[in-house]
């Protein structure tokens, strides 16, 4: 056979162009999803190992777990896509340079898709040491600048944001327990009272948050002739003022020096009950409630100016018996929820208009669930899940799902209409609100290895951003705060092993 037969024959056997595209095309697109699932399974079981301790069911799963599961079918059965692939195109140099191409790119694409399903996870930056004596139990924090400072049975202790140091702590005296504090610090200022455990609280404190140092010191009065464990509603701070509440209602003190400012009393047959009634406070205002009338079975809200005391307005509260429990969630816009004794006691928010007339009152206690005020653990340290932010109110609702352990995040108007409602798997341990977000804590584990923080838009609900967080400490509610580029998490102490403030990144 001469040259020109062999040349004939050889091209006989040679494939067509477009036979080697559509093996170059068919290779690559298989290369890029074994690549994908590949790179998408390995990261979902390490995710299983390091958020859920190798395993995981229903709720305890990572983010993205059902496509992490697809993919790792994916990667046990792609030998039959690649056997179908090579007999049908064949396989040859060119799509062998395709397929490894192909690979990479898919590695590459996987990691992209996963980081976007799974969201970002943050180790922590730093974790404090559990509370010693064990028996101690946190109270509440407040964060100022580069520091938070968490008050306990026995005083306060501040930390470094950044590193975890600990610049200063501030001790009351013994045997005297930390009873009640203010929910919120002003002006680097922090109010805190105590007294004998089991015996009334006696002495309200102002501690510089920069130094540690007292500034000064009050007596409390008769307020709370009875220890309890996570008493709110007493004290306040608001535009330069220390706000008390008294048996007759409220008094006003300079915040840095504890001067006498103002007192208000309320109408002579009005009483402040510390188990039924509360304050709170804004920059703006001063609300509080008060028992009046025959047995004082009537409950006023009554609005003070910070400055000065003086009453912008008063109103009754809409229930039919003696509340149980009312607490100002909110001065500014007023909103109070309200709780009747008895199997047919209401429960509800009332809110207000900013001249006191009622705007509106609603069940807290629908079919759609019971709105929660506070997630309380062990050790009595009030961790709010109703919170109010500009004109909406957030509040974690329980006891409608199929599950005891899920519950919705719901937000409404001050009329109580509903706005938007968010389902959570494993409830909620704590939040945070700001002008525009709501961010939510919520177990992702319940082998606590892992939580997740997930922001919502405060005007839809939608998911703006989740995190998973890999810490140490237990899934026990928490308070959410933040401070300069960082995420801090305060938990009561309850449990001996538990870090008391885990801080991550933000």
């Amino acid at each position: 056979m001469g040259s020109s037969g062999a040349a004939l024959l050889f091209r006989k056997h040679e494939p067509s162009a477009g036979r080697t595209v559509a093996q170059l095309v068919v290779w690559a697109v298989l290369g890029i999803l074994i690549g994908a699932a590949i790179v998408i399974s390995v990261l979902g079981w390490i995710a299983v190992s390091v958020e859920s301790g190798g395993s995981c069911g229903s709720g305890s799963c990572p983010n993205g777990s059902a496509l992490h599961f697809a993919a790792f079918f994916f990667v046990i059965v792609c030998w039959v896509p690649i056997v179908g692939a090579a007999a049908l195109v064949g396989f040859r140099l060119p799509a062998a340079l395709a397929l490894v191409v192909a690979l990479v790119a898919g590695g590459y694409g996987g990691i992209l898709l996963w980081a976007d399903v799974h969201g970002e996870s943050y180790d922590e930056l730093w974790a404090a040491a559990p509370d010693r004596p064990s028996s101690l139990r946190g109270k509440g924090a407040w964060v100022t600048g580069n520091r938070v400072v968490r008050v306990r049975t026995d005083g306060a202790i501040a930390y470094d944001l950044r590193v975890g140091a600990q610049p200063w702590t501030y001790q009351v005296p013994e045997p005297y327990i930390v009873c009640t504090m203010a929910e919120s610090a002003a002006d680097g200022i922090g109010l805190l009272a105590y007294g004998r455990e089991n015996g009334p609280c006696e002495q309200v404190v102002a501690v510089d948050l920069t130094s540690g140092k007292q500034l000064w010191k009050t007596g409390l009065g008769k307020v709370l002739r009875t220890w309890s464990p996570g008493v709110t509603g007493i004290l306040a701070t608001s535009a330069g003022s220390a706000v008390l509440s008294t048996e007759r209602g409220a008094r006003g003190l300079d915040l840095r020096t504890g001067k006498a400012r103002w007192t208000w009393k309320a109408p002579k047959s009005c009483v402040f009950d510390p188990r039924i009634n509360g304050l709170a406070a804004s920059g703006t205002a001063v609300a509080t409630t008060v028992q009046c009338g025959r047995d004082a079975a009537r409950t006023t809200v009554a609005v003070l100016e910070p400055g000065t005391g003086a009453q912008r307005w008063s109103a009754p509260m809409p229930t039919a018996a003696k509340a149980e429990d009312t607490s100002v969630v909110s001065a500014d816009p007023v909103v109070v929820y309200s709780k009747e004794p008895g199997e047919r006691g209401r429960q509800q928010l009332v809110t207000f208009t900013p001249d006191g007339r009622q705007r509106a009152a609603f069940p807290t206690s629908t079919s759609k669930g019971d709105l929660q005020l506070y997630a309380r653990d062990q050790g009595g340290m009030p961790v709010r899940t109703l919170r109010v932010q500009g004109d909406v109110i957030v509040a974690v609702a329980e006891g409608h799902r199929k599950y005891s352990w899920e519950a919705d995040f719901v937000a409404f108007d001050l009329t109580g209409r509903e706005l938007w409602r968010h389902k959570t798997s494993n409830g909620v341990d704590g939040l945070l609100t700001t002008a525009d977000s709501v961010s939510l804590l919520t177990p992702r584990s319940r082998k606590n290895k892992a939580s997740e923080l997930v922001v919502l838009s405060l005007a839809n609900g939608k998911v703006t951003k989740k995190l998973t967080l890999l810490h140490g400490f237990r899934d026990d509610p928490a308070l959410v705060l933040t401070g300069p580029e960082r995420y801090v998490f305060v938990q009561s102490g309850a449990e001996p092993k538990s870090p008391p403030v885990t801080v991550f990144r933000r």
